[in-house]
């Protein structure tokens, strides 16, 4: 008895699922309408065939031919009527069939989407609520130690930088959904100024090597005296977000690359690792908002799904593109390009020597 009664709980919960629900009212519509089609226009043809059944009879009763009735006005009026009927049904009907099925279509489309975001919020809630839970129980352990043992100076020290590692972690994880939130809300603001992209990528691919060195190669190759217009800060958490993914979705000891070039008109930023690549259904996906590929109860690496919405609303703030390569053997090349300029500084001394 258990038994059928789970069965039959499974079955009521797959029934009861919204789009199921909507697949089987959509389907239904259809069908009613299909049927209210050929209803009308099986009764528009009985409503010939008598018409011309009293038409014959007629024809009899004035000791006409009943085979003549078919060139006559009384016929021709009538295949008008059921031609005219017949076509009236037909193009009501089918203009119905296809607001039905656009309609249709626009909510399933809504419904998917709000699935999916519902999926990658609950996603977002698990991933975070790891992200948050380990530096915090990282920091509460090396406190406690502390607190509770008598430590050499090199084991207070190893604790505390372990301490401040996380305290980092949580920083850059705070700071990620804190952008996130006024990127959405429209309520950041960034400055623009002549910057150095050279100098900006120069010091954050430094600090990255500092404290990734150990785990990632990292191969750096930065032209000097590139400039954009842009904000410092949004630039350099568009590098860091680059390169903390490109480690992440690499294995240890392997190799991050990191060029920043330039041409009369492009600056250009890339990212390139030997990681597990992208998926090319996936490549445009990744910049969506806590989006992340896999199942959040079974991925191994870390995040929320926020570094790369982030730097894509970022490089759209300074006018940019961001694409997405194969790097070979494998892996993955993310390319952003920037409107280059000449700084006023050197745009004025080109001028006076021209003048000169």
């Amino acid at each position: 008895m258990k038994r059928l009664k789970d069965k039959f709980n499974q079955v009521f919960d797959f029934a009861s699922r919204p789009m199921i629900i909507f697949y089987a009212i959509s389907l239904y519509a259809v069908l009613g309408f299909g049927w209210w089609i050929y209803y009308n226009i099986n009764a528009s043809n009985k409503h010939f065939e008598n018409s011309i059944a009293i038409l014959e009879k007629t024809f009899e009763e004035n000791n006409l031919k009943a085979e003549d009735v078919n060139g006559s006005t009384g016929y021709d009026m009538a295949l008008e009527e059921r031609e005219k009927s017949n076509l009236t049904v037909l193009g009501v009907g089918l203009i119905f069939i296809l607001f039905l099925i656009w309609g249709a279509y626009k909510i399933h489309s809504g419904i998917k989407k709000e699935l999916e975001l519902h999926r990658q919020q609950r996603n977002f809630l698990l991933s975070i609520t790891h992200e948050l839970k380990s530096p915090i129980a990282g920091i509460k352990l090396s406190l406690e130690t502390l607190y509770t043992r008598k430590l050499n100076i090199d084991q207070q020290h190893r604790l505390l930088h372990n301490s401040l590692k996380d305290t980092e972690r949580l920083k850059s994880l705070v700071d990620n959904i804190l952008m996130a939130a006024k990127i959405e809300n429209q309520s950041i603001i960034f400055t623009r100024f002549d910057v150095s992209l050279s100098k900006i990528a120069e010091e954050s691919t430094r600090n990255l090597k500092d404290k990734f060195g150990k785990q990632r190669f990292f191969e750096i190759n930065i032209a000097p005296g590139i400039f954009i217009e842009g904000d410092s800060s949004a630039l350099t958490s568009i590098i860091v977000n680059l390169v903390e993914n490109a480690i992440k979705y690499s294995l240890p000891n392997s190799t991050i690359e990191v060029f920043v070039t330039a041409t009369k008109e492009v600056a250009q930023l890339i990212v390139k690792d030997n990681g597990i690549g992208v998926e090319e259904a996936e490549k445009e996906k990744i910049f969506t908002k806590f989006y992340r590929v896999g199942n959040e109860d079974t991925r191994k690496t870390k995040g929320t799904g926020l570094g790369l919405f982030i730097v894509r609303q970022l490089v759209d703030f300074h006018e940019g593109t961001i694409r997405i390569e194969d790097n070979s053997p494998k892996g993955t090349v993310f390319i952003v390009d920037f409107p280059r300029i000449i700084p006023r500084k050197q745009l004025n001394s080109l001028e006076e020597k021209k003048i000169a």
